[in-house]
């Protein structure tokens, strides 16, 4: 939309400036976010930055949340606060690789290329990976009597969301399901002899041992309890 289109718009009547006022506002947030890349990163892992530039470069600032980083001059190159000794910048291309992240290291990373603010901004969310989890049913005692029991994908997910959960049928295929599944005592769950639960973030994944189906024609009918 082209601004002296807007500017028209905006010296219109009461309903079309109020559109007009809308369409700036969301130009301004679009701009706003415009080269903001988000970015998950594993806590421990490391993290490298490679802002799209092409041409010489005769100095460098990298920022996080406002707060320096690493300054290249002419001068020379310095290193600030926590990231000394564990972040490398490649001068002839701004990249930026810090190693050993933590969750203290989350937050908004900018760039200044001969004197001049970047576009590209990396919005950077330190999580830990996901644990294993493991298939406990309610109730903890489910047996081929019972006419139906919910399973649970069990699993430490502190500091490691946002976690999706998905399930597997015997040697099924992964069906992103929530965190419970209700198993009914019937002909098309007995075909199966076991379900497995996965736990998966941005940055891991991990799949539970397989759960005996307390339903299946295989088992004994015995009560079955958690598998981890």
């Amino acid at each position: 939309m082209k601004v002296d289109f807007l500017s028209v718009l905006c010296r219109s009547s009461d309903m079309e400036r109020q559109v007009c006022f809308l369409l700036l506002l969301l130009a301004a947030l679009n701009s706003a976010s415009a080269g903001r890349e988000e970015r998950y990163q594993a806590a421990g892992g490391t993290l490298v930055m490679a802002p799209p530039y092409s041409g010489p470069i005769t100095n460098i600032l990298w920022k996080h949340n406002g707060n320096l980083v690493v300054q290249w001059l002419s001068s020379g190159l310095e290193y600030y606060g926590r990231f000394k000794d564990r972040t490398t910048l490649d001068t002839t291309t701004a990249n930026l690789e810090i190693t050993g992240m933590k969750e203290a290291d989350s937050g908004l990373y900018t760039v200044e290329i001969n004197f001049v603010a970047q576009d590209q901004e990396y919005d950077v969310k330190v999580i830990k990976n996901v644990s294993k989890p493991g298939v406990k049913p309610r109730p903890l005692t489910c047996t081929s009597d019972s006419e139906s029991c919910v399973l649970v994908c069990n699993g430490d997910t502190t500091g490691a969301e946002p976690v999706t959960y998905s399930w597997r049928k015997g040697d099924g295929g992964w069906i992103t399901e929530g965190k419970i599944m209700t198993i009914k005592n019937d002909e098309e769950t007995r075909r199966f002899e076991t379900f497995s639960c996965q736990m998966k973030n941005p940055v891991s994944e991990k799949e539970s041992d397989p759960y005996k189906n307390p339903f299946s024609e295989k088992q004994d009918g015995s009560s079955v309890g958690l598998v981890v």
